[in-house]
């Protein structure tokens, strides 16, 4: 099991039987699910899309999933899930450049795409190499979903190919990184030093995209705080240490500030 959590990339088969269903949940990672002979329907961010047959859902991080999938025509629901932690599937898109822009990618409004076969062959690929103990296992499985990605991209949304990374805004790149350890105390030179860049240019950067550094940090703290408290169970205490704050109090008051509740009253009123 802690050999399995330390993988970049999972994949796991589920059947549906007649009685069972797939309902809401929350994504945690990256997703990619294959559907097949399934019917109902899916829907993520405002956007309801309906399930009839065969189809490829395709889930961002952190995000809730409102959904009733079950098995059509009384016969068993195949749904094959490859499941990419942040890190490695922010390296897989930079891995594309300079085809797509991640951007648009992580906010593309359609996220389940009928098909008839254009994925089999690279999903039964992630299947057949997930089950070996080979040294390039990694660097294969990372290979097909980069294939998977591109394709769905070429395939279902080409306004999003031939262009670049390079016009993504600095401020992205800094919430990237700072979301990828939120215990780490960051310092402008740290991210500075990660781009490239002097602290004097990504100061006039930030500048210039109305983002002042230090608010930026606690607004990224606080957006994970809030999730942790929405879809968690984790104590308060909890929840403080793993969104990057050290003191409790301190944390408690800049959570009321930012949204006007204390992090228990938040949480009483999200699950209410």
């Amino acid at each position: 099991m802690k050999e399995a959590s330390k993988q970049s990339i999972q994949v796991k088969h589920h059947s549906l039987c007649d009685n069972s269903t797939l309902n809401n949940f929350y994504s945690i990672d990256y997703k990619l699910i294959r559907i097949n002979n399934a019917v109902g329907f899916v829907s993520m961010k405002g956007v309801i899309n309906e399930i009839h047959g065969k189809g490829l859902i395709y889930i961002p991080c952190h995000t809730s999933v409102a959904c009733s999938v079950k098995p059509l025509n009384n016969k068993r629901a195949e749904l094959d899930v490859v499941s990419f932690k942040q890190e490695h599937f922010l390296q897989i898109i930079q891995g594309l450049k300079p085809f797509l822009v991640y951007e648009q990618f992580s906010n593309v409004s359609q996220m389940y795409f009928q098909y008839s076969d254009e994925f089999d062959a690279e999903f039964d690929s992630l299947i057949a190499v997930n089950h070996l103990l080979d040294a390039h296992k990694s660097t294969v499985m990372t290979s097909l979903s980069q294939s998977i990605i591109y394709k769905l991209m070429s395939i279902y949304a080409p306004h999003l190919l031939t262009q670049t990374l390079s016009d993504k805004r600095v401020v992205d790149f800094v919430v990237d990184k700072v979301c990828q350890d939120l215990s780490r105390k960051w310092k402008l030179a740290d991210l500075a030093g990660l781009l490239n860049m002097s602290n004097s240019k990504l100061q006039r950067k930030l500048k210039e995209e109305d983002v002042d550094f230090s608010k930026l940090l606690n607004d990224v703290k606080l957006k994970k705080a809030r999730d942790y408290l929405t879809y968690s169970d984790l104590s308060i205490t909890q929840v403080a240490n793993k969104s990057g704050f050290d003191n409790l109090a301190y944390f408690s008051n800049l959570f009321k500030k930012h949204y006007q509740l204390t992090p228990s009253q938040f949480r009483r009123s999200v699950k209410a």
